[in-house]
């Protein structure tokens, strides 16, 4: 890291320095950062497959609960949303 001299102000400013702290112009030859759009990184979440099956379930039970079919329904929405949450940390 060198120290040049600010072109508008004459203060001491590091080369890697994008812009003057003191007057705030622009340092010539400072590296830029360029934002290339094709380098971003597509993200696939893993869990989503069990979060569907955990919202299914729930609303499978709750369909059997309010239809009173059996006594399954409770357990139907208890495991589904046992499976949900799996998912949603996976």
């Amino acid at each position: 890291m060198a120290l040049i001299s600010c072109t508008e102000c004459g203060k001491e400013v590091s080369d890697k320095a994008a812009s003057c702290p003191n007057c705030g112009v622009p340092i010539l030859g400072a590296s830029a950062v360029s934002l290339n759009p094709q380098s971003h990184a597509k993200v696939t979440r893993t869990g989503a497959k069990w979060e569907g099956i955990g919202f299914i379930l729930i609303i499978v039970g709750m369909i059997m609960a309010m239809a009173s079919q059996g006594g399954f329904g409770g357990l139907l929405i208890a495991v589904g949303f046992v499976v949900f949450i799996i998912g949603r940390f996976k």
